[in-house]
């Protein structure tokens, strides 16, 4: 007679728990930069808390994102010159 199969061990909430939060901490702060079919430059920031030094507060990763994306938006403006938003009706 074989022996019966064996289970694999079950996680206890707490071991759940510190998997899922160490995951997390692969994340890492990021920019990227895709032309899209129009030739427009699209931007996606990402700062993480944690990740970046001296970046430990939502607000301080905030004024990262904004600060790298208005830098990126002057270096990629839209076709027709606007840095931001183009304007309605002939403004």
């Amino acid at each position: 007679m074989s022996a019966p199969a064996e289970h694999g061990k079950r996680l206890t909430l707490s071991e759940i728990v510190t998997q899922l939060l160490s995951r997390s901490g692969n994340e890492r702060s990021s920019v990227q930069l895709v032309r899209n079919a129009k030739g427009i430059t699209q931007i996606d920031v990402t700062v993480r808390t944690g990740d970046t030094e001296g970046i430990t507060t939502a607000l301080e990763a905030e004024r990262a994102a904004v600060e790298i994306y208005d830098r990126l938006r002057a270096t990629y403006p839209l076709p027709t010159g606007y840095v931001g938003a183009e304007r309605e009706g002939g403004e």
